[in-house]
């Protein structure tokens, strides 16, 4: 019996001790969250290709090997023909696609490169297209949309004798290694007439040594 109160003089200390550490924890104020490094932005979200651009892509890119057929007109008084390479593919993000083109035949040499990006309010393409046989080096007044299964595109662009000609480019006879495109000129949309059909022909990948 007379070791119960020596038991409640050694426990009781040590309640009150205990009470006091979990009191001062209670009172101690919260510690801060880790900031972030000074500087550091918040990640942008990657954009994704529309599928109308996913699909221009898919139809379009490839290397080709290009056959020009030119009826007799400014472009080429007495037709002809030509030959060349062209190379088209996705531009950064799959946001674009681009065309380098070369050729040599009743044009002579012909150098050109392209670009077209999808227009989501407008629903088509635009595009600019550079080559050493327009007046000011480029143009970007052309569209381009899908009408069915053929890629149409259209522009305004002077002719050699600097008159204003309306241009629409048809892109058709889509096959997995080849493609149409035919090019029409006229003074305005009621007058247009073939100028030139080109063959674009998947290359054949370089032979392994």
């Amino acid at each position: 019996m007379k070791t119960i109160p020596r038991v409640l003089l050694l426990v009781t200390p040590v309640a009150f001790g205990c009470a006091a550490l979990i009191a001062q924890d209670a009172m101690a104020p919260a510690k801060p969250k880790a900031a972030k490094p000074a500087g550091q932005a918040p990640a942008m979200p990657m954009l994704k290709p529309a599928p109308e651009m996913a699909k221009l892509i898919k139809t379009l890119s490839g290397n080709w090997t290009v056959a020009e057929k030119l009826e007799p007109g400014p472009m080429a008084p007495n037709g002809g023909t030509g030959k060349g390479t062209a190379k088209i593919w996705a531009g950064p993000g799959g946001l674009s696609l681009m065309e380098s083109y070369q050729s040599t035949g009743a044009m002579g040499k012909f150098n050109g490169m392209g670009t077209w990006w999808w227009d989501p309010k407008a629903q088509l393409f635009h595009g600019l297209w550079c080559d050493n046989m327009t007046a000011n080096g480029c143009d970007t007044s052309g569209s381009t949309k899908w009408e069915g299964d053929n890629l149409v595109g259209t522009m305004q662009a002077p002719d050699p004798s600097g008159q204003m000609m309306m241009m629409k480019f048809i892109y058709s006879d889509f096959k997995p290694d080849s493609f149409v495109m035919t090019m029409e000129g006229g003074p305005d949309a009621s007058k247009m007439q073939k100028m030139m059909t080109v063959t674009y022909t998947k290359a054949a990948p370089p032979s392994k040594m």
